[in-house]
């Protein structure tokens, strides 16, 4: 599931600092298969049955609104992974999602796909977690 960090936290019953690592153990031990948190502008962290990753989000060009990033970066993570991406490789498109959100003024943002490839090329790739 996508949860922010404070309620990962809570879910994993670690604390509010705790290192990326902690969180992914705990949420784990939680039951989760796999996961992804946020934390604003933080790097975005995933997990699954390969391993646990981090991806810095790319600074958005602009600030428009953040409204409906995080339902941009749940709605295309998770259409890549029906396209059979796997989870770290979605991701980057779910946050590539997120920017071209926090960059527009409407809280649904229409863009093409030149403009969305664009913004995925500026997400690095995933980091793996130690």
């Amino acid at each position: 599931g996508f949860r922010k960090r404070r309620e990962a936290v809570v879910l994993a019953g670690v604390a509010a600092n705790a290192r990326e690592r902690e969180v992914v153990d705990g949420l784990r031990c939680s039951g989760l298969v796999s996961g992804v948190v946020t934390a604003g502008d933080a790097p975005v962290l995933g997990f699954d049955e390969t391993g646990a990753f981090s991806i810095m989000p790319p600074n958005p060009r602009k600030v428009a609104d953040v409204t409906g990033a995080g339902d941009a970066l749940a709605g295309a993570t998770v259409a890549a992974l029906l396209r059979g991406l796997p989870l770290r490789v979605a991701l980057r498109e779910g946050i590539a999602g997120a920017t071209l959100a926090i960059e527009s003024a409407n809280a649904v943002p229409e863009f093409t796909a030149s403009s969305f490839a664009e913004a995925l090329a500026l997400v690095p790739d995933a980091r793996e977690v130690a």
